[in-house]
């Protein structure tokens, strides 16, 4: 959002825990990092434990202790920052709303404790124009990553209560959040840039990339395993023709997930590497593998992932864990950017034609998208008022 607020104000201040964000990523916005004495760093280690490696010690240690930080009453001493980064958050925002006569005041969820500041300022300066954003649910009905998600959610009401704007990143979140502020809308993660009109990268072997970090027991990759197992007994692919390329702190995980395919499909796997050179990876791709979930009444778990695949032109094979997702699909489907399989349904038609198509075009896949109907998720909705300073 940071972003949309450089595009939208003509002057950004960020307020941030120290660990949270790098001032140099955006030279222009004016970052005020903080320092966060809390559970995090009590624990051990810059990171969340749910951005940490798979069976990794802290996060093993950690992981439990999740659904507690995150739950009231517990948040105001263990959520992220804590009592003392909320306590200088405010005064340091207090002296820049006098100073510069901010009238926008943007807070995003996670953590809970950026939006106890803004409801703070809020209550002290009611000109502000406060827009409360939701990443994801703070009471996930499938993540379940709360105590008592009644009261989460009664809390949750009062929180943003004073909210002049709440955001959610698809319709299928939105549904819920309108459940604590009945005017809450959607503001999607924004696709920065459109792809060429075709791209048609070469490569040695049938290459699926998946870059970044995998969700255990949400995300499955068994239909794909299946669906290469299937074609390669059937043998109507080559497995040496398959490379699966991973990039990201969970590869023991990914270890385990493709444990099962055929011996002879190349498994590149690898642990975290610099955004640039995973974008590279995304480029020259013959698919883009997307792993997303579902449940009955619960759709659109839209990541900035799907946005940076778009952008590159690449096919996309979506698999969603769950009942399909008809948000996800009006998205790639709709752009022709790729196909979207949910149920641990993978029809091996739809890969053998697209390994055909690499055969005979002698190592690539020629793609094209409909660039004009994914011009629509460039721009982000406009808020409601437009001012002159931000504050997040």
């Amino acid at each position: 959002m940071a972003n949309w607020a450089s595009q939208h104000c003509e002057q950004v201040f960020v307020i941030r825990a120290d660990r949270q964000f790098a001032g140099g990523d955006l030279p222009d916005l004016n970052v005020v990092a903080l320092p966060a004495r809390d559970l995090r760093a009590f624990l051990g280690g810059p990171g969340p434990a749910h951005t940490l490696p798979h069976n990794s010690y802290r996060k093993r240690v950690s992981g439990p202790l999740l659904r507690l930080r995150q739950s009231f009453p517990f948040l105001y001493l263990t959520d992220d920052g804590g009592p003392v980064y909320r306590r200088q958050a405010y005064q340091v925002a207090v002296r820049l709303i006098e100073e510069h006569g901010i009238t926008t005041l943007f807070s995003s969820f996670r953590p809970w404790s950026d939006h106890l500041v803004a409801r703070r300022l809020k209550q002290r300066y009611p000109h502000l124009h406060w827009i409360a954003d939701f990443r994801d649910l703070h009471a996930d009905p499938v993540r379940k990553d709360v105590w008592w998600p009644a009261l989460q959610r009664w809390w949750a009401r009062q929180i943003v209560a004073m909210a002049d704007e709440v955001w959610g990143v698809s319709e299928g979140q939105v549904q819920y959040l309108r459940e604590l502020h009945a005017g809450a809308t959607v503001r999607r993660n924004r696709l920065f840039s459109l792809p060429p009109a075709i791209t048609a990268p070469r490569t040695e072997r049938f290459t699926i990339v998946y870059t970044g970090s995998l969700y255990e027991s949400l995300q499955t990759i068994k239909p794909l395993v299946d669906a290469i197992n299937t074609l390669v007994t059937r043998g109507e692919v080559r497995a040496d023709d398959f490379e699966l390329i991973y990039r990201g702190k969970d590869d023991g995980l990914w270890s385990e997930w493709t444990a099962g395919l055929h011996p002879n499909v190349h498994c590149n796997t690898r642990s975290y590497i610099a955004p640039a050179a995973a974008h590279k990876l995304q480029l020259e791709a013959q698919l883009l593998l997307l792993l997303t979930w579902s449940a009955p009444g619960y759709y659109g778990v839209l990541t900035a992932k799907l946005y940076d695949y778009l952008s590159t032109g690449r096919p996309i094979l979506a698999l969603v864990n769950g009942p399909d997702d008809p948000e996800l699909r009006n998205i790639v489907e709709g752009s022709h950017a790729g196909r979207v399989y949910a149920d641990e349904r993978l029809p091996t038609d739809w890969l053998l034609g697209c390994y055909q198509q690499w055969q005979e075009s002698k190592g690539c896949i020629p793609w094209s998208s409909d660039l004009k109907y994914m011009a629509r998720y460039l721009e982000d909705q406009p808020v409601g008022t437009r001012s002159d300073y931000a504050e997040e």
